[in-house]
């Protein structure tokens, strides 16, 4: 017995003596050893394990919108439509470009007429306009007496230069400078190189007379004789002056005696230099340029061919604040046809110009607006042309059609303000090119789920086939218990 403990005991001594000195060995002395902590490692490799989750639900078509009828965006205030064919039914699968749906307005042509009719009356109303403008203008230039190209230059405080209308004699001038107006004729000017003569013939010597026919004529003076206090007439030029008949009635009239019937005739003729109106005139046929017979009548010279007033009527009064500030010619004095006869100014005068010329930029205005509203209106019509294109309604890309809204005979109402593309909404399709699960997993489950994970689809219809997708999102709810 005690020899198995003595045996015991020295074994375990040798054991433990053995391995004191091999640490003693291993073990390095402390002072030729670092007392810092001392670190190993070593890269880490994901391994090639993966948890999969498996789901199940339905396979649906994704959403692709709604194919609607076309909107009038501004063509009309609003179009009634007439579903007139239908191509398609739920469920059928369409190709980009497909016809779907025929169309047709049982109002358009109606909106066309109106619109057609609305340019015809606006046209009109510019006519009318322009024509008023043409007045006022003809006007204005008779009130400056200068033709005008532009409204926009007329300046009314430059106020109204008069000129002479024909080339001629001032024989009144009523105007003087610095001084306010009193009348209304400024001046009269003749062209006194010709002059007019009435003339009477009787019965007897009318077929001998016509229009066109030269005559001579001698100028005569009334004089009163001094000794007998009679009227004389004393021949003013020496020899004859020629004249034309302008113009001789055919009707016979009764003469101023009351005994005989005359005709009356209009005869115009050269002046020398010196006739003036009230001059006697004696009248001749001619032949070969030589008096001939004398008409039994004897005229009086009436008035010159040519003979014009140059006026101002717009508020002239003792009131009235217009005055001649330049006169630029004399009473007798010969004038050319344009040459300046005076200038007039003051605050009537341009009021009056004013007024006659904002009048006239008013109608222009008028017209540019009413010119903007056919523009608008030809754009409405361009617009209905438009939409009459699209009244056969097309698959705009590749689907499923998933809904009808109409029938065929169907009318939709469609509005420029109110319509959205709800309430003229046609069909609704599927986009099959995209298509989704909906379904649930386990709280523990989601936890192997992540977003935009890869995932791979099958379908039981298609054995074998596998199709690839994402986790497009994922929402969290409990079940009706309220426990998971």
């Amino acid at each position: 017995m005690y020899k198995k403990v003595i045996s015991i005991v020295v074994v375990l001594a040798i054991v433990f003596t053995g391995g004191y000195l091999t640490a003693k060995q291993l073990i390095p002395d402390s002072k030729n050893v670092s007392g810092a902590p001392r670190y190993a490692t070593k890269a880490v490799e994901r391994g090639d394990i993966v948890q999969g989750v498996n789901i199940t639900g339905q396979l649906n078509g994704n959403w692709g919108g709604s194919i609607g009828a076309p909107k009038p965006d501004g063509a009309v205030d609003s179009i009634d439509y007439v579903i007139e064919e239908i191509f398609v039914k739920p469920n059928q699968m369409v190709k980009k470009g497909d016809n779907l749906i025929r169309l047709s307005s049982s109002n358009l042509g109606d909106k066309l007429e109106e619109m057609s009719n609305n340019i015809q009356t606006k046209q009109e109303e510019i006519a009318e306009k322009n024509k008023d403008i043409k007045s006022r203008m003809e006007t204005l230039e008779s009130l400056l007496n200068r033709k005008i190209s532009d409204i926009n230059q007329v300046n009314p405080y430059d106020g109204i230069v008069f000129t002479a209308p024909i080339r001629g004699r001032l024989t009144e001038l009523n105007v003087e400078e610095g001084e306010r107006l009193s009348g209304i004729n400024i001046a009269t000017i003749v062209d006194d190189s010709k002059v007019k003569i009435p003339f009477k013939v009787n019965t007897y010597e009318y077929p001998n007379i016509q229009v066109g026919q030269k005559v001579l004529i001698r100028y005569g003076r009334e004089v009163k004789n001094p000794l007998s206090g009679t009227t004389e007439v004393q021949i003013a030029f020496d020899g004859f002056y020629t004249g034309t008949i302008k113009k001789i009635s055919s009707n016979a009239v009764p003469n101023s005696d009351g005994i005989t019937y005359v005709h009356n005739g209009t005869i115009e003729a050269d002046n020398p230099g010196l006739v003036q109106p009230g001059m006697v005139a004696f009248i001749y046929t001619e032949k070969d340029g030589m008096a001939a017979t004398p008409f039994v009548y004897n005229s009086k010279v009436d008035s010159f061919v040519n003979e014009k007033k140059v006026s101002y009527s717009r508020g002239v009064g003792s009131d009235a604040n217009i005055v001649a500030t330049e006169v630029y010619v004399s009473s007798n004095e010969f004038v050319e046809e344009g040459e300046i006869i005076a200038r007039i100014a003051g605050k009537d005068v341009a009021e009056n110009i004013k007024e006659d010329a904002d009048a006239i930029k008013k109608l222009y205005e008028d017209i540019s607006k009413i010119n903007k509203e056919i523009e608008e209106i030809h754009k409405k019509i361009d617009k209905v042309s438009n939409l009459t294109t699209k009244f056969m309604v097309t698959s705009p890309s590749d689907g499923m059609v998933s809904y009808l809204m109409y029938n065929v005979g169907d009318v939709i109402n469609g509005v420029t303000d109110g319509s959205d593309r709800w309430s003229i909404q046609l069909i609704d399709m599927y986009n099959t090119n995209e298509m989704f699960i909906y379904t649930t997993v386990s709280d523990l489950d989601v936890l192997y789920i992540r977003q935009d994970a890869i995932v791979t689809v099958t379908v039981d219809a298609l054995p074998g086939e596998e199709f690839e997708g994402t986790v497009m999102g994922m929402d969290q709810y409990t079940d009706r218990d309220g426990k998971t």
